[in-house]
């Protein structure tokens, strides 16, 4: 199993709204709001490989519909930097 964490240069801040996730000193400050930040705060929270589960538990999706796009929007979290 794999667990995510912040990247080495990241800091993040969140309110009742999102949550902004920036590499500093230069950022650019990522704002993560809605499906975005429920996939984040999973992501930061568990294992990897079951991030889809977990995001599909919370908004009574089916694993299997959301599964690709839940790996391609950490995948794309990870190449900007902010998780690794």
């Amino acid at each position: 199993m794999t667990r995510l964490r912040l990247g080495p240069d990241v800091a993040t801040t969140e309110d009742d709204a999102a949550v902004y996730a920036a590499r500093l000193p230069a950022g650019p400050i990522v704002v993560l709001d809605g499906i975005a930040a429920l996939i984040w705060e999973e992501a930061c929270a568990g294992e990897r490989e079951t991030i889809a589960d977990r995001v599909a538990e919370a908004t009574n999706a089916a694993p299997e519909e959301i599964r690709a796009d839940v790996d391609a929007f950490v995948a794309d979290l990870m190449a900007r930097g902010l998780l690794t």
